[in-house]
C-alpha cells in the first residue's frame, strides 16, 4: 500500500517504477484536483494488500458501509461512496468527509488486492453514494 499524504509524497511517487496507466492517472488526478490536494489523500492499494491494511491506513473499510455496518454481499448494504470509476486498468473509488476532506483509493482491475474487492469494483464502478 502506498500512501500519498503530501507535496512531498506526490513528487516521490510519481518516480516509482509504475504501471504507466497509474502514473497518468495519478498525474491526471494531481492536476485537475490541484486546489484541493492539501486535502485529499490518496492510497494505492497493491496486491497482497488486506481489507485490515485499508482500515488500518483510512480508518474504515470500503467493503462496509460505514453507517450501519453492513458488509457488501450483505442484504441493505449500500455505496457511500462519493466517485467510483474504471480509468481503464485502476478503479478510482473517492469518499470525503464533510466538506474538507477526502481519500481517494486506487485498486488495480487488474491485480486486485483480494477477490471480494475486486467484486465490490466490478459490481459498483460507476455509482456514488
Amino acid at each position: 500500500m502506498i500512501r500519498i499524504y503530501n507535496a512531498a509524497d506526490r513528487v516521490r511517487v510519481l518516480t516509482l517504477d509504475f504501471d504507466p496507466r497509474l502514473r497518468d492517472l495519478l498525474e491526471s488526478r494531481f492536476t485537475a484536483l490541484a486546489d484541493l490536494l492539501d486535502w485529499t489523500e490518496f492510497v494505492i492499494v497493491e496486491p497482497g494488500d488486506t481489507e485490515a491494511d485499508i482500515v488500518r491506513e483510512v480508518g474504515f473499510s470500503p467493503l462496509v458501509e460505514p453507517i450501519d455496518g453492513v458488509r457488501f454481499g450483505e442484504e441493505g448494504f449500500q455505496p457511500f461512496w462519493d466517485h467510483f470509476v474504471d480509468h481503464g486498468g485502476w478503479f478510482e473509488l473517492s469518499v470525503s468527509f464533510g466538506s474538507s476532506f477526502a481519500y481517494v483509493l486506487l485498486i488495480s482491475a487488474e491485480q486486485p488486492a483480494w477477490p471480494e474487492l475486486y467484486q465490490l469494483c466490478r459490481s459498483y464502478v460507476g455509482t456514488s453514494g
